[in-house]
């Protein structure tokens, strides 16, 4: 049994790309051969687009999802402008550090050989096709969560921070080590870092022919984390957090003081959140939505991709896997600290995220005959 769940293990590595693609000559074969490795990605994608579709519909706001929307240009845009400062750090890495003696000819072969090679393209572009439409539905699902469960959690939420943490706010608590506003301000620009964070690791792996198993693992997850977590999860436990907590429940509002620290901190020092607070609110009280907006607490996404981003580090080398970790301490200290999420928003968004990687990790140790990506060439 154990020889068995072994082979199964190392299905993954088993091929090299020369091997499986020997006689496979035009380029729309290869391509046809990586549409089909990536199957599984695909399918979920255009499920979860038609599940977008039909949920707008039902609840009368087709407006919300749109054409258009899922094929507009910003992510497009966005992934350009990593890729151009890919090739600009290319060439400033070699300039400054190899110096070789004819420059143009060493880049533009150094890019040939190892970055721009068919197999690491073609491996890309069912990524780079079908993601920015999977990250637009996204948005378009996260505007609908009050419309399908108004908010309503955020007083439980509160009640359970408290007899979590020892009748104190984790806010609270924050505030002794991190409440100054130079601290809050450094906070907040690595909290921000996030979403360039994430794409860039989004690039890195799309590209990537080191591990593929552990890529697949990751793009599924990642697919598993925004859909279950940020959309069925978010939807159940509707939600706003901290710093629309008394603009919603009516009440008093606990987490006023630190709102009120964050206004004056930002007298010193910029807090960019709080323009963000203020526009996904009124984003929001206009009734709409689209490319990043939508106002939803439980469970935090931020901290879920960072604690996501940790599992890839430290599946890929010790040192990423300790940079990734201190990004996640980061995020969740930030998430708080900044009154955009309770603390268990981050707790059940670390704890979701690894069942899900895992469960993934299951299937693809049992199931990964299904899929293709070990045929690939495993190199860097």
């Amino acid at each position: 049994m154990k020889k068995a769940l072994s082979n199964k293990s190392n299905f993954w590595t088993t091929f090299q790309l020369s091997t499986v693609w020997e006689g496979r000559s035009s380029l729309a074969t290869k391509l046809l051969f990586t549409l089909r490795a990536h199957a599984l990605f695909i399918a979920l994608i255009i499920c979860y687009t038609t599940a977008g579709f039909i949920v707008t519909w039902a609840y009368d706001k087709a407006q919300v999802m749109s054409i258009s929307r899922l094929f507009n240009g910003r992510l497009g845009l966005l992934f350009g402008c990593f890729l151009t400062a890919f090739f600009c750090g290319h060439a400033l890495y070699v300039m400054i550090f190899i110096r070789p003696e004819h420059l143009t000819r060493y880049i533009l072969t150094d890019l040939r050989k190892n970055y721009l090679k068919a197999e690491r393209i073609l491996i890309a572009l069912p990524i780079l096709l079908f993601l920015p439409v999977f990250i637009s539905v996204f948005s378009s699902f996260k505007a609908m969560i009050p419309v399908i469960n108004p908010y309503s959690w955020d007083a439980v939420f509160r009640k359970w921070e408290a007899v979590l943490h020892g009748g104190v706010q984790p806010w609270q608590i924050l505030q002794i080590f991190f409440g100054s506003p130079a601290a809050t301000s450094t906070i907040n620009f690595f909290y921000n870092l996030w979403f360039f964070v994430m794409y860039a690791v989004l690039l890195w792996q799309a590209f990537s022919l080191r591990d593929l198993r552990g890529r697949m693992q990751f793009f599924l997850t990642f697919i598993g984390c925004w859909s279950l977590l940020g959309n069925l999860v978010a939807t159940f436990f509707s939600s706003v957090g901290p710093c629309y907590y008394g603009r919603v429940t009516k009440l008093i509002d606990p987490f006023q003081p630190l709102m009120c620290y964050l206004w004056t901190a930002n007298d010193f020092y910029p807090i960019w959140s709080l323009n963000v607070q203020e526009l996904l609110w009124k984003t929001f009280k206009d009734g709409g939505g689209g490319f990043g907006g939508g106002i939803s607490a439980m469970p935090s996404m931020h901290v879920s991709m960072a604690f996501l981003f940790a599992l890839l580090g430290w599946r890929t080398s010790r040192v990423l896997g300790i940079v990734f970790t201190l990004h996640l301490a980061l995020i969740l200290i930030g998430s708080v600290h900044l009154g955009w999420h309770y603390a268990i928003d981050g707790y059940t968004a670390i704890v979701g995220t690894w069942f899900i990687w895992q469960t993934v990790g299951w299937l693809l140790d049992r199931h990964g005959a299904l899929l293709s990506l070990n045929s690939f060439d495993d190199s860097p």
